[in-house]
C-alpha cells in the first residue's frame, strides 16, 4: 500500500509539472493585447453585407473610427487583401494600396479619430473580403512575439525528439540490437522540426516550389511514420493492417508532398488527408486484438493512448474548451482534416517514443538480468562439477567397499541375526542416498540447477522429495528457467536453513507438463513468520537490508506473467509452496 501511494505521488507530481510546463509555453504562444477589430458601417456597390464573398465587382466598405483617446491604436491593419485598393478618410484619400499584397499595416494620420474610413476596390470572384485592425506597436510586437514562439515552441520539441530517439538508435546499433523503427521516428521529428523552422523564412527564400516541397514532404512524414512504427511492432495482424499503413502514407506523400511541383496534385491535396481516415480506424481495431493476444508493444502503447484520448475528451466537453481550436476541429472534421491529423499523429509520434524508450530500459533491464543468471548459471556450473567428483569419489569407495559389505550380509544371514542385519542394510541405504544424484532431469539447464541446489539442501540435512517429468527440451529460454528455478529453491533453503534444533527439514520439488503449460512447484518446510504483500500478491523480505533483497520473487512473477501465468504463494500450517504453469510458446 505505501509502494502504490507513493508511485501515485510521484505521478501526481509529474503530470503537475508537465502541466504547468505546457501552460507556461502555451501563454507565450498568446498575445497578451489582442489588435481591435473594425465591422463595417456600411457597403456601396454590393447589396449588403451578406453574400460578400460571392460577390464580383466594384465595392467599397466604410468604417467608423472610435474617438482617439489615451492607448488607442494608431495604426490600420488590413488582412487578406489581394487585390488593387485605396483608402479615404472623410472622402480624402488617404493611401493606395497594390494587388497582391495580403497582409500590410498603414499608419493613421495624428487626427483620425471619430473620422470614416473607406475601403475601395475592385472585388474578383475569388477575392476574400479584407478585415481591418486598430493596433499599435505594442501589439504588434506582441503578436510577432506569439508568432515567433508559435514556431519555434514545435520546433524545439521535435528537434529534442528528433536527438532523443536517434540516440535510441545509436544505442541500440551499438548494442547489437539495430533498432529501426527508432530512426523512422527520428527522421519524421527532424522532419517536423524543419517544418516549423522554415516557416520562419521568408518564402523567398528558395524557390516556392522547393519550398513547398520541403514544407509538405516533412509533414508527409510525420503522417506516415507513426503508423509503420506501429506496423513493424505487430505480430499477428501485421499483413492485415499493413495496406492500411503503406497506402494511404504513398498517397499522401505524393499528392500532398509534390503538390507545389506538379499543380494537378494542388485540388487533391486539401482533401488528402482523408485517406488516414480508414488508418486510424484500423489501427485501433489492430491494437486492440494485439492487445488481446499479449503482445508487449501494444500492451504499453494502447493504456497510453487510451489515457490521451480520455484527457482530450475531458478538456472538449469544459465550458471553456467550446470556444477554443480544439472544439472547432472536433466541430467540422471535414474543414479540419489536415490539422486533427497533425495532432493526432504528434501524439502518436510520441507515444511511439516512450514506447521504443521503456523497450529499451526494459531490454538494457533484461540483458543484466541475463548476465546475472549467466553468471549464476557458471557458479552453478562449477559447483555441479564439484558434486560430480564427490559422487564419483563415493561411488568408487563403495564399489571398493561392495565385496566386503556382500560377506557381512552372508555372515549375518546365515547367522540368523535379523536385526543386525536389518540395521547394517539400513546403514547401507542411508550411505547411498547421502550420494548426490548426477542427473535429475533430462533437461540439462534445469538439471544443472536441480542437482546443485539439491545437494545443498542435503548436505544442509534437509529431506528431499522430486518429482521431474519433463522433456530434454522446452520452448523456453534457459535463462528463465534457471531465474524461475534457482529463485524458488534458494528460498525453500533459507527457509530450512530458520529450523530449531532437532526440527524436521524437508523440500519437495514438482516438475511437470500439464496439458499446454509447464507446471513448476515448491513446497518446502516454513519456521518463520512471512510478511504477505496484498498489493504485489508476493511476500516482503524478512532480511536486514531489504532494499538489497526481495527481488527473486519479482523475477520469477515477471517470468510467469510473460507466459501467461501467475505466481502462487501460500503459506499455512508450517509448509509454504510456490508454484506456477507457464503456457508453452506456440
Amino acid at each position: 500500500m505505501r509502494m502504490g501511494k507513493r508511485r501515485a505521488g510521484c505521478l501526481a507530481l509529474f503530470l503537475l509539472c508537465a502541466a504547468g510546463l505546457a501552460w507556461l509555453l502555451a501563454a507565450e504562444t498568446v498575445p497578451r493585447r489582442e489588435p481591435a477589430r473594425l465591422t463595417p458601417t456600411a457597403v456601396t456597390g454590393a447589396p449588403g453585407l451578406d453574400g460578400l464573398y460571392l460577390y464580383e465587382g466594384p465595392l467599397t466598405l466604410e468604417y467608423a473610427l472610435p474617438e482617439r483617446a489615451e492607448g488607442l491604436r494608431p495604426i490600420l491593419e488590413i488582412r487578406q487583401l489581394y487585390a488593387a485598393a485605396e483608402l479615404r478618410l472623410d472622402g480624402a484619400p488617404l493611401q493606395r494600396l497594390p494587388a497582391g499584397l495580403g497582409n500590410l499595416y498603414v499608419t493613421l494620420p495624428p487626427d483620425w479619430g471619430g473620422k470614416t474610413l473607406a475601403l475601395a476596390m475592385e472585388k474578383g470572384p475569388e477575392d476574400p473580403v479584407p478585415s481591418l485592425y486598430l493596433t499599435d506597436s505594442v501589439v504588434m510586437n506582441e503578436q510577432a512575439r506569439a508568432d515567433t514562439s508559435l514556431l519555434a515552441f514545435p520546433a524545439a520539441v521535435f528537434g529534442v525528439l528528433s536527438l532523443l530517439a536517434l540516440g535510441l538508435f545509436l544505442y541500440g546499433w551499438l548494442e547489437g540490437a539495430k533498432p529501426w523503427p527508432a530512426l523512422l521516428l527520428s527522421i519524421a521529428a527532424l522532419g517536423q522540426a524543419a517544418y516549423f523552422y522554415l516557416q520562419n523564412f521568408s518564402l523567398f527564400s528558395l524557390p516556392p516550389a522547393l519550398y513547398g516541397l520541403a514544407l509538405y514532404q516533412s509533414r508527409a512524414l510525420l503522417f506516415a511514420a507513426p503508423p509503420l512504427y506501429l506496423l513493424l511492432g505487430m505480430k499477428k495482424r501485421r499483413k492485415a493492417f499493413a495496406p492500411f499503413a503503406v497506402l494511404p502514407s504513398l498517397f499522401y506523400f505524393v499528392t500532398a508532398g509534390f503538390q507545389t511541383v506538379v499543380p494537378l496534385f494542388s485540388g487533391i491535396a486539401v482533401h488528402a488527408g482523408l485517406a488516414f481516415c480508414p488508418t486510424v480506424a484500423a489501427l485501433l481495431v489492430c491494437a486492440a486484438l494485439e492487445y488481446r493476444d499479449g503482445n508487449p508493444v501494444f500492451r504499453r502503447f494502447l493504456p497510453w493512448l487510451g489515457g490521451c484520448a480520455a484527457a482530450v475528451v475531458l478538456l472538449s466537453m469544459l465550458p471553456a474548451a467550446r470556444t477554443s481550436i480544439l472544439w472547432a476541429f472536433l466541430a467540422d472534421p471535414i474543414l479540419w482534416i489536415d490539422t486533427e491529423l497533425f495532432y493526432w499523429n504528434s501524439l502518436l509520434l510520441a507515444l511511439c517514443f516512450l514506447d521504443s524508450a521503456v523497450a529499451l530500459i526494459r531490454r538494457v533491464a533484461q540483458r543484466e538480468t541475463e548476465m546475472r543468471v549467466l553468471s549464476a548459471r557458471e557458479s552453478l556450473t562449477r559447483e555441479q562439477l564439484a558434486v560430480v567428483r564427490e559422487s564419483a569419489a563415493a561411488l568408487g569407495e563403495l564399489r571398493h567397499e561392495v565385496k566386503n559389505h556382500y560377506l557381512v550380509l552372508q555372515n549375518l544371514s546365515r547367522a540368523g541375526e535379523s536385526k543386525r542385519l536389518d540395521a547394517y542394510l539400513s546403514t547401507l541405504v542411508s550411505d547411498m542416498a547421502s550420494i548426490p544424484a548426477l542427473t535429475c532431469a533430462p533437461h540439462p539447464a534445469i538439471n544443472a540447477v536441480l542437482t546443485t541446489m539439491l545437494a545443498r539442501a542435503q548436505k544442509q540435512g534437509i529431506a528431499v522429495e522430486r518429482r521431474v517429468d519433463i522433456p530434454e527440451t522446452l520452448p523456453f529460454p534457459d535463462t528463465e528457467l534457471c531465474a524461475v528455478l534457482m529463485n524458488l529453491l534458494q528460498n525453500a533453503l533459507e527457509a530450512n536453513a530458520q529450523a530449531p534444533e532437532g526440527a524436521r527439514k524437508w523440500l519437495r520439488v514438482d516438475l511437470h507438463i500439464r496439458g499446454f503449460h509447464l507446471y513448476i512447484g515448491v513446497e518446502n518446510s516454513c519456521f518463520a513468520p512471512v510478511d504477505y504483500d496484498g498489493e504485489s500478491g508476493l511476500y516482503r523480505t524478512t532480511k536486514e537490508d531489504p532494499s538489497a533483497h526481495g527481488y527473486g520473487l519479482k523475477a520469477v512473477q515477471a517470468v510467469a506473467r510473460k507466459y501467461r501465468s501467475e505466481l502462487l504463494l501460500q503459506c499455512s500450517d508450517g509448509v509454504f509452496s510456490a508454484a506456477t504453469a507457464l503456457q508453452i510458446p506456440e
